[in-house]
């Protein structure tokens, strides 16, 4: 796997190994497709949470961050254009859930509160929010592919 170096300095952030996998958090804002484009560039994807140990993982992590978070944090949910169904960009089959059951936005995009607890929510896909990436492709999972017509890869040095 090639992994782009930025040529700018990197933005903030903290990383914990994970059951399996290590975990970014990334002190840059940015969109949901930015954000996911950033984790593929620069990680592997936009973290998946398979079950409540990972949850506890993620929720340490979140609680010392060295550096002022947004309200809540972009990961790998995306919500079927089609229906009501979530899954994973990663392509992770969706065993676990956490969703806020007050969240009522109808956005196909999914993050988790920086401050609540295990809580996730729907958000508006064009906020520029913190971000959470993951190292490590998990066994089986196919990435979902997504397109944008704004993309811009980053620059990279051989």
């Amino acid at each position: 796997m090639h992994i782009c170096k930025e040529l700018a300095p990197p933005p903030p952030s903290i990383s914990t190994p994970g059951v399996g996998m290590n975990v970014t958090l990334v002190g840059k804002r940015l969109c949901w497709s930015d954000a996911l484009f950033y984790c593929r560039d620069y990680h592997w994807d936009l973290l998946i949470l398979r079950g409540p140990v990972e949850q506890k993982i993620v929720d340490h992590l979140v609680a010392r961050a060295p550096f002022p978070l947004t309200s809540h944090l972009w990961v790998g949910l995306r919500r079927s254009i089609r229906g009501s169904s979530w899954f994973w960009m990663s392509g992770d089959p969706m065993d676990f859930t956490q969703w806020d059951e007050a969240s009522q936005e109808s956005s196909p995009c999914g993050g988790i509160s920086s401050s609540e607890r295990s809580t996730w929510r729907q958000r508006f896909c064009g906020e520029h929010l913190n971000f959470i990436c993951f190292t490590g492709p998990t066994e089986g999972a196919k990435k979902v592919r997504f397109y944008s017509t704004t993309r811009v890869k980053p620059t990279c040095k051989n």
